[in-house]
């Protein structure tokens, strides 16, 4: 550990760290725009300079002050020095970032930066979360003297969700960084020079596009620009930052839980933003996680409960469904009985759904359903997995280990439900497709009981098709693929008559005399703590914001 004085504050910080991070880690600012924590540092902003002291040449030993230069922060990294090179025989450092020299520098630069910068502000996305807007009302002077005509290069179309405001770029090149490192697809670059300096795709001399802006972590360029020059398509004029409230959850994108921040108003979502985590995502997300949102807001969605009436799917009350199923239910015998859960609904979704099957139903016939698998995708810095479920690994954990049932899936499973009388299948699977054999054994099924969030291949081989939710309106957790549980939170309330799918269940277990009676998503978190191997630590108190990794 280096032990440094930062202004007038004694502090200690891991060796190696930069002077940003360690004044960041204790409550100072010190401004930057092309510094990012998840890339290189080339220091071209130099708005982060701060002062360091050392040995005065020339001066008696032991003697220190300012340095003849400003040093930018963000490449100043700090380290543990031998006892004849410590400052004032004890700091390993000493730094001022608020000296007159340094707020000086900072002025100076910000009035530089604003030469050919438009007072967009009224009309630009960033405003209200823009570090040019803030620090130049914190550090910048109150007007420029500057009067040369602005620079003003066009707005370009970068590719499917990225607009580029020229006008607004202060060229720090953290979206070049990005592409080049992180995704490792560098369609971004440097063009013309000096004062004139552009970001830009690859173009003919006609200037037609040779190469779009179109990876799959394309949307993250908008994320760490530092202004309003990169802008996504998908959010455009949609809100005012203030106007939205947020939460913190987890992407049901893909089975590697990306932390990510849920931004919505009381009509819906409006935005998701990746969330750092060191161990998962770091500072990315991918964009199918990202616009993978608009499924929740759709006019589509189920809101009432369905049953089928001379061969047509009809609307009908909650307590005249839940009738329905459960004197179809009592009907059969156990061993003709098939539950599914879902790898798209959380764990306490399943667990209760585990004790409705094995403690109610008494059959041992549960089987896992979840999104088709895609695609994996790897970049140099980051990894979009195959299996599009959020929950596959703690939805097979819960509901096999729970009370013992082995978990059916793939043929397994379609062969157990083409032979049962009643099948239970909770879904939430948006735009899931049916594959022939899966299809095929839901058609022979006397009675299918379908709970999911949109109309789908499923529900229209229904006779009972029950509303649930999507991760945006309950609360939970999820298991993702490496052992992490996280949390996700309720955000809206669902439409019309959606119900979240544990209470469904249990109303359900309730009216065949069952006991369970859950009144909170964390006090099934405290029985899968009890029940569930592994999961002793995993209550919502512990999981918080960052997670348990399990043993």
């Amino acid at each position: 550990m280096a032990f440094i004085k930062l202004n007038d504050l004694e502090i200690e910080v891991e060796d190696g760290t930069n002077i940003v991070e360690a004044a960041r880690e204790h409550g100072i600012e010190v401004p930057h725009y092309c510094y990012h924590p998840g890339l290189s540092r080339p220091a071209n902003c130099r708005m982060c300079l701060v002062e360091p002291y050392g040995p005065i040449p020339g001066a008696p030993p032991g003697t220190i002050g300012p340095a003849r230069q400003l040093a930018t922060g963000c490449t100043l990294s700090v380290r543990t020095a031998p006892p004849e090179r410590k400052l004032e025989e004890k700091y390993d450092a000493i730094v001022q970032t608020d000296s007159p020299r340094v707020k000086k520098a900072r002025e100076d630069i910000l009035e530089f930066l604003l030469v050919h910068h438009p007072l967009d502000c009224p009309v630009c996305d960033q405003a209200g979360e823009c570090d040019l807007q803030d620090f130049s009302y914190r550090h910048g002077h109150d007007k420029s003297r500057y009067i040369e005509v602005k620079n003003v290069p066009p707005k370009k179309d970068l590719g499917p969700d990225v607009l580029l405001y020229s006008t607004r770029c202060i060229v720090c090149t953290r979206c070049i960084r990005f592409c080049d490192e992180v995704s490792g697809s560098g369609e971004l670059g440097l063009i013309n020079r000096g004062s004139h300096d552009e970001i830009d795709i690859p173009r003919s001399h006609e200037g037609t596009p040779i190469q779009l802006l179109d990876n799959k972590l394309a949307g993250n360029v908008v994320d760490i620009c530092p202004v309003g020059a990169l802008i996504s398509k998908d959010f455009l004029f949609k809100s005012r930052p203030w106007f939205m409230e947020r939460a913190n959850s987890v992407c049901s994108g893909c089975s590697v839980g990306c932390n990510v921040t849920v931004e919505y108003k009381a009509d819906g979502l409006y935005r998701i933003k990746p969330r750092f985590h060191e161990d998962i995502n770091q500072h990315w997300m991918c964009d199918d996680g990202r616009l993978g949102y608009h499924y929740v807001n759709s006019d589509d969605r189920l809101q009432l409960p369905q049953k089928r009436v001379d061969g047509e799917l009809v609307t009908t009350q909650w307590a005249d469904a839940l009738t329905l199923i459960t004197e179809n239910l009592s009907e059969v015998d156990a061993t003709d009985i098939v539950v599914i859960g879902s790898a798209q609904g959380t764990n306490e979704d399943n667990y209760v759904l585990q004790q409705f099957a094995h403690d109610v139903l008494k059959t041992t016939q549960l089987g896992l359903f979840g999104q088709l698998h895609g695609e994996e995708h790897k970049f140099p810095q980051f990894t979009i997995e195959a299996d599009k479920n959020p929950n596959t690994v703690g939805a097979r954990t819960v509901l096999g280990s729970a009370n013992g049932n082995v978990v059916l899936e793939g043929d397994e499973l379609w062969e157990k439900v083409a032979g049962a009388k009643v099948v239970y299948l909770v879904s939430g699977v948006p735009e899931r497709s049916l594959e022939n054999a899966e299809r095929e054994a839901l058609e022979k099924v006397d009675f299918l009981i379908v709970q999911d969030v949109l109309p789908s291949a499923a529900t229209e081989l229904a006779d009972v098709v029950l509303p649930g939710t999507t991760f945006a309106e309950k609360d939970g957790t999820f298991t993702n693929s490496t052992g992490w549980v996280q949390r996700i939170r309720k955000t809206i309330d669902p439409p019309g008559e959606a119900q979240v799918d544990w209470q469904i269940t249990q109303q359900l277990a309730k009216r065949l005399g069952s006991e369970i009676d859950y009144h909170f998503a964390g006090e099934i978190a405290l029985a899968i703590a009890e029940n569930v191997p592994g999961y002793s630590d995993a209550t919502h108190q512990n999981i918080g914001d960052a997670g348990i990794k399990l043993d």
